[in-house]
């Protein structure tokens, strides 16, 4: 029966987390922001030596599976007896949706020292008490009556995303003013555009069918990335705006980001201080713990692929091969991936999961701290046999202990212990290095002490050198400019893209 709290025998006992789902507020209306949030419950089987990391972990496993956007968690509290209230509501057919997930060993009918009422919030405390240690055991502080209650939060969509676009929900060729080349590929090019009706700059990647219908990797990965663009949201991610096609071409219209690749400032600066990595790395971390809650391994993760938008943020983009269907024990066999940031379990063709994400994710700080690669001498392949043997990689110089004691917790080669395999995203914001990082403000783009130069980059200062004139100082080929419309072979129409006729 709905709303009914069953009893079945299990090893593990079970956790309640009851979670409170609500709308971002823009900083200047977050006094006024209207309590308008949805409560849902999840009973989470808490296998021996559990944490509160990897609990919350699976809470948002399994409110990928149900809500549109995974939202980021910004508080948590422990309730004395909160798992008797609300098993007791349920009881009453009080619409807890606890009765739709199977349960174990429920709360005791002990009541516990002080009851919460939890159909609603305390805005005045819940927040402060993020500071719980992620990596406790959450069955040594939690008794039988209690349970952990979260606040997650959603961000509005900004004005410029595709949830806003009215009016314009089919486009073509012509709709565009091409402005120069920012990049190119083996099979596609990336041009700046202006969109001729709202005047709004945009990023478009064009890919030849010529190059891709005759290889089924690369047309798999043109569909799935597609696919993958039109379901993700968030903050740290690009946006896709509209993905079409003509007889010779591919279009994915994405966000402009008018800051270029960190790649390139890398290139340009060298090494980043430790702030200013710390900056960008909890950024890039809270857009890889949003892909991980939709299933999706990103498996490019480089600076290369972190773009900053036009106020000097980080968004994630090229998704081509990144995998969807994503779970906590999932291993994936492929080899793919930038030879540079090969983790040692795919070096050794062993599969893999989620663990390949934060060992990028390791590469990725030690880059921005060095400028270079571990284990990287020169010569790919005597990299790519230190990684699989497992050999320590020389520390970062005139680097604090606690950045380089995460890089080795980062890149280490057994994905079993690696930091993050566990309590996902959860288990790395715990590391000490972002103690004191409040990841609330870094998800609503908002200046902290931590962060001694918010943004480091300001790409409004010196727009001219955004990006490599490696590419801005190519001419935009000709048959770019009516992209492709005059080549000549058999159409194929490719899913997931809509056909315009030119």
């Amino acid at each position: 029966m709905p709303g009914t709290v069953t009893k079945k025998a299990r090893a593990s006992p079970m956790v309640l987390v009851v979670g409170h789902i609500r709308k971002a507020a823009s900083p200047a209306a977050a006094s006024e922001r209207e309590a308008s949030e949805r409560r849902v419950e999840v009973w989470v089987e808490a296998m021996p030596g559990a944490t509160i990391g990897w609990v919350l972990s699976r809470v948002i496993e399994e409110l990928s599976r149900k809500e549109p956007d995974v939202p980021n968690i910004v508080g948590l509290r422990m309730v004395k007896g909160g798992a008797k209230v609300a098993a007791d509501s349920s009881m009453r057919g009080g619409g807890s949706s606890a009765g739709s997930y199977s349960s174990g060993r429920r709360p005791s009918d002990s009541t516990g020292s002080s009851p919460a009422d939890l159909a609603g919030l305390d805005d005045g405390g819940l927040e402060g008490d993020l500071l719980v240690d992620y990596g406790v055991a959450v069955l040594d502080i939690l008794a039988d009556s209690d349970c952990l209650e979260c606040v997650f939060e959603v961000q509005e969509p900004s004005s410029s995303s595709k949830a806003k676009l009215t009016g314009l929900d089919r486009v073509q060729v012509a709709d565009f003013q091409i402005i120069r080349v920012l990049g190119t590929g083996a099979s596609c090019k990336v041009v700046q555009v202006k969109h001729k009706i709202n005047g709004n700059f945009y990023a478009v990647k064009v890919m030849s069918k010529r190059k891709i219908v005759t290889n089924e990797k690369k047309l798999e990965r043109a569909i799935a990335e597609k696919r993958l663009l039109a379901r993700i949201s968030h903050p740290f991610c690009v946006s896709l705006h509209w993905a079409f096609q003509t007889k010779g071409h591919l279009f994915m219209v994405l966000d402009y980001c008018a800051g270029g690749e960190l790649f390139h400032h890398l290139d340009r600066r060298g090494p980043f201080s430790e702030p200013d990595t710390r900056f960008y790395v909890s950024e890039i971390l809270l857009g890889l713990e949003y892909l991980h809650s939709q299933g999706i391994l990103y498996r490019d993760l480089k600076p290369e692929n972190c773009l900053l938008d036009v106020d000097g943020h980080i968004r994630l983009t090229d998704f081509g091969l990144s995998k969807e269907n994503l779970t906590q024990s999932a291993l994936f066999q492929s080899f793919v991936g930038t030879v540079l940031y090969l983790s040692p379990e795919m070096i050794r063709r062993e599969g893999h999961g989620l663990a390949l994400d934060f060992y990028c994710l390791g590469c990725l700080v030690y880059v921005l701290l060095t400028g270079k690669l571990p284990h990287f001498t020169g010569d790919v392949h005597q990299m790519c046999s230190r990684r699989a043997k497992g050999e320590a990689f020389e520390a970062p110089k005139g680097c604090s202990p606690t950045v380089v004691h995460l890089c080795e917790r980062l890149l280490e080669a057994d994905p079993a212990v690696r930091l993050g395999t566990q309590g996902q995203a959860l288990e790395v914001k715990e590391h000490a290095w972002f103690q004191d990082v409040d990841f609330h403000k870094v998800y609503r783009k908002e200046p902290q002490p931590v962060f001694p130069n918010f943004p480091p980059i300001d790409p409004k200062v010196d727009p001219d050198h955004n990006f490599s004139s490696q590419f801005t100082r190519v001419p935009v080929p000709s048959q770019l400019l009516g992209f492709g419309s005059t080549v000549t072979t058999s159409e194929h129409l490719i899913a997931g893209y809509s056909r315009v006729d030119y």
